[in-house]
């Protein structure tokens, strides 16, 4: 399970491993907002989810997580407010919270004694767990900070246990009376305030510790819209004006975003002096990117392995930047199944840079997994024509030479290559040293219709293979 923001914050290094965070900040500065999030993206990817807070009602709950739907609000996220659990302000309200989760994760009495290796749904060992414990502070205050204490500790056991993914939040400045309760967590994310002279006060976060992280930290921008959408570092909306990220709400003049009123009124009267936009023609060119999984259609492997897979190629394709910062009107996605085609519509770098960037992602993957776990995949790049089509739903789709040309040339390769169709080759190569070495020529292969066409092999040290293909060998 992946925390909010985890790519700008590791510079995209990688996605983190199960763990249990320490979030801390000034009062108002968006932990709260963040935990929504961070959940409501744990149900999105079918996780069960967890808050325990003393600082929200039902009706305050139910307003934070307006957008879920009612029934995957009952079974897939709990809400527990402590004060609410037991008899009193002691240990027994705080086992009655202990209680609760256990039931909500379909634990039953014997296993909650041993710490579960398993949950008693055999699906539960295919889930994902979130877990959110909002304001330590206030919990030490009520229940006393011993208690506090030993709840964490049962509790932490159990996340790590069945691999959940755990927030604890916590206002700052941390006194000494709460720093025991704090002591379980393996990871920092630190939020703060910051004002600049002839800026408004903005919002900043970073991970200053994990365990599973090498990259140094680094304060990223984030903002928290009136709806409480929390958007961070490149993903800020940008002012219209001047394209610098927006801290805080945007203000909307003909769905443009801008940062203030008087940015909205230049813009008024500069406007006449702009030409219309005009629209896209029918017939555009891109540059593909064509991925599919190595294996996936194996029948010894059994769909939950399948579908888990798919799963985390799109999620590591997300979190390149190649992907990342290109605007989706600049981009056109065709899932496949067992992959997809992404088309770039200005700069031909792009699919050679996101292959390069996934291969990194997907070794470092690949060293924690064995056996069926392990994700290999084979690529194809081309540049040509695409036309609208309407699909049989009446909705327009793209089709043309440009995508057809890259899947044929991805059904050349193997595991972990990266091949390249000689229009899009020849683009690359004058461009850097770094293409120019990495890119070398194949040879000519003859493909669908009697139709040849010359294929490159793109590789280095960290990505890409360097080995003839198959079908060049034969």
């Amino acid at each position: 399970m992946r925390i909010p923001g985890i790519s700008e914050l590791t510079d995209g290094e990688e996605t983190l491993l199960p763990t249990l965070f320490l979030l801390e900040g000034p009062l108002g500065v968006g932990k709260r907002e963040y935990c929504t999030k961070f959940l409501e993206d744990g149900i999105n990817d079918n996780a069960y989810c967890i808050i325990v807070s003393a600082r929200i009602t039902d009706s305050q709950f139910k307003d934070l997580f307006y957008k879920i739907d009612q029934r995957l609000l009952k079974d897939k996220l709990k809400f527990i407010n402590p004060l609410l659990s037991g008899s009193g302000y002691d240990d027994v309200s705080l086992d009655s919270v202990y209680k609760e989760i256990f039931s909500f994760l379909h634990l039953d009495n014997k296993e909650r004694k041993q710490v579960p290796k398993q949950d008693k749904d055999p699906a539960m060992s295919e889930k994902q767990v979130c877990i959110v414990i909002e304001s330590l502070n206030q919990l030490c205050d009520i229940f006393d900070v011993d208690a506090v204490r030993k709840f964490l500790s049962k509790l932490t056991v159990v996340v790590k246990k069945i691999g959940a993914t755990a927030i604890y939040t916590i206002d700052t400045p941390v006194i000494d009376k709460y720093i025991p309760a704090t002591s379980f967590c393996e990871g920092k994310l630190e939020m703060k305030f910051e004002e600049t002279v002839g800026n408004p006060l903005s919002r900043k976060i970073r991970l200053l510790t994990s365990s599973h992280v090498t990259s140094s930290p680094k304060w990223i921008d984030f903002a928290i819209d009136d709806k409480g959408m929390v958007t961070f570092g490149d993903d800020l909306v940008a002012c219209t004006m001047d394209s610098k990220p927006i801290q805080g709400v945007p203000l909307y003049h003909n769905d443009m975003p801008f940062c203030s009123e008087n940015c909205i009124k230049t813009f008024k009267k500069l406007s006449p002096l702009f030409a219309p936009i005009n629209p896209k023609p029918v017939v555009l060119d891109y540059h593909f990117f064509f991925i599919d999984i190595v294996g996936l259609s194996d029948p010894k492997l059994v769909v939950a392995k399948q579908k888990e897979k798919i799963e985390r190629l799109n999620g590591f394709i997300k979190d390149c930047e190649a992907y990342r910062k290109t605007p989706d009107d600049a981009k056109i996605i065709l899932p496949t199944g067992d992959g997809m085609a992404i088309g770039f519509m200005e700069n031909p770098e792009l699919p050679y840079k996101l292959s390069a960037e996934l291969h990194r992602f997907l070794k470092k993957y690949n060293k924690r997994k064995t056996g069926d776990d392990l994700i290999h995949v084979r690529i194809g790049l081309s540049s040509g024509p695409v036309f609208t089509v309407m699909d049989i739903t009446d909705k327009p789709d793209v089709w043309g030479p440009g995508i057809i040309l890259a899947r044929r040339v991805m059904d050349l390769g193997d595991s972990w290559h990266i091949l390249i169709a000689d229009n899009l080759a020849n683009q690359l190569k004058p461009l850097t040293e770094e293409y120019r070495r990495n890119i070398r020529e194949i040879g000519e292969h003859e493909i669908k219709h009697g139709e040849k066409i010359k294929v490159f092999l793109a590789c280095s040290e960290d990505y890409g293979n360097p080995d003839m293909p198959e079908v060049f060998k034969k």
